[in-house]
């Protein structure tokens, strides 16, 4: 799936920045399971506010809302990848 189609269906554009894996979105509100399937973590369901950023406590996965000052540069420098 490229990024154009991950935006387009609301699961957000995933980079490898700086060994991190971040998630761009433009929701609100979004879940994490650590992806993986059996090798993930219970759901957890963040709120992000308008140009926020959040955290995932299990697996420090990143969330940017697209409205963050930080996404232009994530985009340019992060590696996209598929999860």
């Amino acid at each position: 799936m490229s990024v154009a189609e991950a935006r387009s269906k609301g699961i957000g554009e995933h980079y490898i920045l700086g060994g991190e894996e971040v998630v761009i979105v433009d929701s609100l509100h979004v879940s994490c399971d650590g992806g993986g399937g059996v090798l993930g973590h219970p759901v957890e369901y963040i709120t992000l506010e308008k140009g926020g950023e959040a955290v995932c406590k299990y697996c420090d996965r990143h969330f940017y809302h697209v409205d963050h000052p930080r996404v232009p540069e994530i985009r340019r420098k992060g590696e996209p990848f598929q999860p």
